[in-house]
């Protein structure tokens, strides 16, 4: 095993080849004598526990960094077709938190992916259609009449006025279904047959959803290379399914089933007895449109670990129907957001709105900045860098105050850094610079670290980590700070130059994460 040692004073590399062989002096006259250590290596020594330590010579690590400032590293998916499905808001529904993470990941990831050279498709695959739209515009109609408001007078709304009226509409069409099963089940059929008397409604209704959602997507900076509906894959996916029984799916009780259990799964319905495709149906039409579409070596779906189960019978029903699909399509499983402690849940209208969650970050963070642009860009960053860090299997906690402290590991304290070293550099050309300086701890560790952004990036590809990402980005802000603290800049062509790396790497890495990196806080 090779790794970086977590103290900086043992060396740029650490193994324990000497352990595991039990021959450690062999192993360090090996490497002593291995020629292409000895173009690199200052120093090769033996650690008291049978480590090996190698630290690398300064300005081979700084002929590196100049590699990585031009984007000059290894790209072990450079060739490779790679679609990242995500974000998923069904439509008559608002954008909750949940989403907003599913969002936030996708866009990091697909950046990545294209830094470490592959070929991007981004997806959205967006359920409008289904027991949930009937749901919300039976109780959207109900609500209206309660208001006296025609379908006419509810369109000059405001896009998140609409928004929030499908939303109340769903929360009451869920509460009341059981009493009005029959009814709503009815809509639910006359929405999928298109017919005449709900169509202009479903229609219109459709439209107020994707516009608003669209606006979500611009200010977090994602654009979708297409847009994919349950309305457009249910049919051919009920089609599949029903020509495969036999082969792939059962008959039971009326309905269509995989049976999971020969595979180690579960059984799961895909036409139900009223002859209607389910979600796993219309993923079963989904799979080979999107692969029409974009001759993916890989598709990523980033959808919540509560959906693990689901997706492992469908990835593998898929499988089963067509070859092609074998280790193509793989499920990130996404772990909830927390706020104050409360769960989301769009059934019972228990849901924090993304607009509501920027709304009062921005306030927090109206004392750093009143340049509206900058406070935008600082309210984005905060709340995709509190979602970024954390590994994305794991549960966020999202904390208002932590998100937007200049002392802690938030998404400001790295563009307040970023703004920092633009500062330094605008002021030093002004003054100019003469001397090198000399070699210290701050400027030694500064250095070594900047060396290790093309590993953090391919890192977080390998992993699907943006997180790993995060955790390179804030490890590099602190060394600076330090660096920053400790040692005049000014004057000396070395830490200017150090502090024009960091702010090259800082701004690359941000964009990475889809954070934006203002020039001045």
């Amino acid at each position: 095993m090779v790794e970086h040692p977590a103290n900086m004073d043992w060396g740029d590399y650490s193994t324990n080849a000497g352990i595991v062989t039990k021959q450690k002096d062999k192993v360090l006259t090996a490497l002593k004598a291995e020629k292409s250590l000895k173009n690199i290596a200052s120093e090769i020594s033996l650690a008291g526990a049978g480590f090996i330590n190698i630290s690398i010579r300064k300005d081979f690590l700084i002929n590196q960094v100049n590699q990585l400032l031009k984007g000059d590293w290894e790209k072990p998916l450079k060739g490779k077709k790679i679609m990242v499905e995500f974000a998923h808001p069904n439509t008559h529904k608002e954008m909750h938190i949940g989403h907003m993470r599913t969002l936030i990941v996708g866009e990091a990831l697909s950046r990545i992916f294209e830094a470490n050279g592959a070929k991007v498709f981004r997806a959205n695959y967006q359920g409008d259609i289904g027991p949930h739209v009937a749901k919300s515009i039976w109780g959207t109609q109900k609500l209206l009449r309660r208001r006296k408001l025609s379908w006419e007078e509810a369109e000059k709304l405001s896009l998140a006025e609409k928004a929030h009226l499908l939303g109340e509409g769903y929360v009451l069409g869920n509460r009341d279904y059981n009493q009005n099963k029959a009814e709503i089940d009815a809509l639910n059929n006359q929405i999928y047959q298109h017919q005449p008397e709900i169509e202009a409604v479903y229609q219109r209704t459709r439209g107020w959803s994707l516009e608003y959602y669209d606006q979500f997507y611009q200010r977090f900076g994602t654009k979708f290379d297409r847009l994919f509906f349950e309305s457009e894959v249910a049919e051919k996916g009920k089609e599949i399914v029903l020509k495969n029984i036999g082969r792939v799916f059962a008959r039971s009780r009326g309905a269509v089933v995989f049976k999971g259990e020969k595979y180690g799964l579960h059984t799961r319905v895909f036409i139900t007895k009223d002859g209607n495709p389910t979600y796993e149906a219309k993923d079963i039409g989904l799979g080979p449109l999107q692969f029409q579409v974009f001759n993916f070596d890989r598709c990523i779906h980033v959808v919540a670990n509560e959906q693990a189960g689901y997706f492992q019978v469908v990835i593998k029903a898929l499988e089963l129907l067509d070859k092609k699909f074998i280790g193509r399509e793989h499920h990130l499983p996404m772990g909830m957001v927390n706020l104050i402690g409360k769960k989301i849940s769009s059934r019972t209208g228990e849901i924090i709105k993304v607009d509501s969650l920027l709304a009062e970050v921005k306030v927090k963070l109206e004392q750093l900045c009143q340049d509206e642009a900058v406070l935008e860009q600082a309210a984005i960053g905060a709340v995709k860098y509190s979602i970024l860090k954390t590994n994305c299997k794991q549960d966020v906690v999202f904390e208002v105050n932590k998100s937007v402290s200049l002392e802690g590991n938030s998404g400001p304290y790295l563009q307040y850094s970023f703004a920092r070293c633009r500062s330094v550099l605008a002021k030093a050309a002004e003054q100019g610079a003469a001397r090198v300086g000399g070699t210290y701890r701050e400027e030694d560790e500064l250095l070594r670290l900047l060396a290790r952004f093309g590993e953090a990036v391919n890192q977080a590809a390998e992993e699907l980590a943006p997180d790993a990402a995060a955790k390179y980005l804030y490890d590099l802000a602190q060394k600076f700070n330090v660096f920053y603290n400790q040692r005049r800049i000014a004057g000396n062509r070395f830490r200017l130059w150090l502090t024009q790396a960091t702010a090259e790497i800082l701004g690359q890495g941000l964009s990475l994460l889809g954070i934006s990196a203002p020039e001045k806080m």
